[in-house]
């Protein structure tokens, strides 16, 4: 999936986001508070309505591409209920679940510019079908109608979104072992002995899973993944994944990371790595371990990853691999690392945010030049004006 252009609006809130163009990487740049955030969160959202949730207030319209080639326009808005109605809803002990979802007011669906879905309220026009039948008001059609042959690509484009963020999850070593667990560990072991690294990569597994079965058979690749792990703390002289003798008996035998450190000769067992290592060592696998189409989006790079892994993403890139990167930033050696050709630069008037490219500014043709009167300039500096 590419996302190629979104606008979103936010009633509940009152914020909107003016429509902003992205391309394969994309670093949105601007003050705290400015609005950054809220846009990885919108496309976010996004992936969730295609999932089935319903948002308060929300209207959008995105246009996207996916790995068939063909151009998408999905536009759509709930219902925006206010503060009390919803507190009286949870108040009615009577009230059906469903009353406290948002009804979809319209949506429309457009595929290379030819119009597929049209709802308004509870009517819905779907090209493929004269009648349709009765259809959840709270569900957007993408969620509805996934197991359609012009739908289904829709949804997987949607899932191919990856929050970078989220990895928070993965640091619970509880969490880590119910993973391997639930997903019959051993079973994976057995059917990946006979099938490619792609087939990794485009497998839909939690990424820890992904990093225990590339340590298993696509060493060279995990290889790629420890260096650029050591790369960023310097003093780790290996990694492996092995059971772990510490946990007991009936968990020890699931595959956990193990360190080594320069001038240290015992292995450091998953339990006591630093949780910022581990999450480092996640969100690195994440972007090596993503499936083609993929896009990632990483709120606050630096804390993420560090100012030092900037180079991952050029790498990335240079492989030709189809992947969509927006990550936002304001630190000064990120922005200055990045050609300005991929900066958005986010402005906030009121709820209006806007984001737009450097060009439109009307910065200087080097790196360094256009660093320094970005620094300066007045849009960027302020960011936020009433």
């Amino acid at each position: 999936m590419k996302i190629n252009q979104l606008s979103y609006y936010d009633h509940k809130r009152e914020w909107r986001l003016e429509p902003i163009q992205f391309s394969d990487f994309n670093l949105l740049v601007g003050v705290s508070g400015v609005g950054k955030t809220r846009i990885l969160e919108s496309i976010i959202n996004l992936q969730k309505i295609a999932n089935g949730e319903s948002f308060n207030g929300v209207e959008w319209n995105i246009n996207f591409t996916l790995k068939n080639g063909l151009k998408y326009s999905w536009i759509g808005e709930f219902e925006t209920k206010s503060l009390e109605n919803l507190i009286s809803d949870e108040l009615n002990m009577n009230s059906k679940p469903e009353e406290n979802k948002f009804k979809v007011v319209n949506e429309f669906l457009f595929i290379n510019g030819t119009k597929i879905i049209e709802r308004d309220g509870n009517n819905i026009y779907f090209s493929k079908y004269q009648d349709m039948p009765k259809l959840s008001p709270f569900k957007s059609t993408i969620n509805i109608l996934n197991q359609e042959e012009d739908i289904a690509p829709i949804q997987e484009g949607f899932n191919q979104v990856v929050n970078s963020n989220n990895n928070v999850n993965e640091l619970n070593l509880f969490d880590f072992i119910n993973t391997f667990h639930s997903m019959h560990y051993h079973s994976l072991v057995q059917k990946y002995s006979n099938l490619t690294f792609e087939d990794l990569r485009e497998d839909n597994l939690p990424y820890k899973i992904k990093l225990a079965l590339t340590y298993e058979y696509f060493p060279e690749k995990f290889q790629q993944i420890k260096e650029v792990f050591q790369d960023i703390f310097n003093q780790v002289e290996d990694m492996k994944l092995e059971p772990d003798e510490e946990l007991p008996k009936n968990l020890r035998n699931g595959p956990y990371v193990k360190i080594k450190e320069k001038g240290v000769s015992n292995w450091i067992n998953q339990s006591r790595i630093s949780s910022g290592m581990y999450k480092t060592l996640m969100h690195t696998s994440e972007l090596y371990l993503s499936s083609e189409g993929s896009v990632i989006l990483i709120d606050e790079f630096e804390n993420s990853l560090g100012v030092n892994c900037i180079d991952i993403l050029s790498d990335l890139l240079a492989e030709s691999r189809n992947l969509q990167f927006i990550i936002t930033s304001h630190h000064p050696y990120i922005i200055n690392k990045v050609g300005m050709e991929h900066w958005k630069i986010v402005t906030r008037k009121g709820g209006v945010v806007t984001a737009k490219d450097a060009k439109d500014f009307g910065l200087g043709k080097s790196r360094h030049e256009a660093f320094m009167q970005l620094i300066n300039l007045d849009e960027y500096n302020e960011g936020i004006s009433a």
